[in-house]
């Protein structure tokens, strides 16, 4: 009998910035070669640049865009994917609309192949960005992207939980976020850190001094994982899974 459990999901949170050193965007590569080995689906801000769009891509060039689902904001489309109106491949050409576009459209299939049934550019540019990046979710505002996010990641199999890679403020605020919401038991996955470069070794000195200080209950490390290499990032939100108890799908 086949197997119904969900696949396992990784909840991303990374810079739409590749970063000054080539180090950041090799671990995003590596990660998302990693989690195809693993069979793990991507959970992302539905970005098309910098580290969240190479985790992206490159997911999707190996394991199919059904392994992807980005969520974003509708005002952040013009910044976050900004080759939305026109997109193109990695030469720079416009690309082409996939052979099954209609069905996909929603077009009944004996319309296909007639040219009476365009698509509009908008729908032309959304069908092309899910064949690189896969398919997105809109939705109001910021708020409401981290709550999908979190639904869609708790939604997973065994092992999911959220991981955040070099990135900025934006990166922080939702890691920190996560956190908080387990703190107050809105879920019981674990999240880490991929510290590339030392990149985070701040965040980190802060949790324990934090800890130390009576300001974070517990260990810190049982708050916030950490790992150096992208290989470990699988394994490690495994372990903390099994750790405490294997949960049901859909179980926070």
């Amino acid at each position: 009998m086949a197997s119904t459990q969900p696949p396992t999901r990784i909840c991303l949170f990374c810079g739409a910035s590749p970063g000054a050193s080539p180090a950041h965007l090799k671990a995003a590569n590596s990660l998302a070669k990693t989690m195809h080995t693993h069979g793990v689906h991507l959970v992302y801000g539905g970005g098309t640049t910098g580290l969240m769009g190479e985790v992206a891509r490159t997911l999707v060039e190996l394991s199919g865009k059904d392994a992807v689902i980005g969520v974003i904001p509708s005002s952040l489309l013009g910044e976050k994917r900004p080759d939305a109106a026109s997109p193109k491949d990695e030469g720079g050409r416009k690309m082409k609309l996939p052979g099954n576009w209609a069905t996909r459209m929603g077009f009944p299939s004996s319309k296909a192949g007639k040219r009476d049934v365009e698509p509009t550019e908008h729908e032309r540019a959304r069908l092309l960005l899910e064949e690189r990046y896969g398919p997105v979710i809109m939705v109001p505002d910021l708020p409401a992207r981290k709550k999908k996010m979190m639904e869609l990641t708790r939604a997973g199999g065994p092992g999911s939980g959220f991981v955040a890679l070099s990135g900025g403020i934006g990166t922080i605020d939702e890691l920190m976020e996560v956190l908080e919401w387990k703190r107050k038991g809105a879920h019981r996955m674990g999240a880490c850190v991929l510290n590339v470069g030392g990149f985070w070794d701040g965040l980190l000195g802060w949790m324990e001094k934090a800890a130390e200080e009576h300001f974070v209950r517990g260990d810190s490390r049982q708050v916030l994982g950490s790992v150096t290499e992208p290989e470990e990032v699988v394994g490690w939100l495994k372990g903390y899974d099994e750790g405490r108890g294997r949960r049901g799908p859909g179980e926070c």
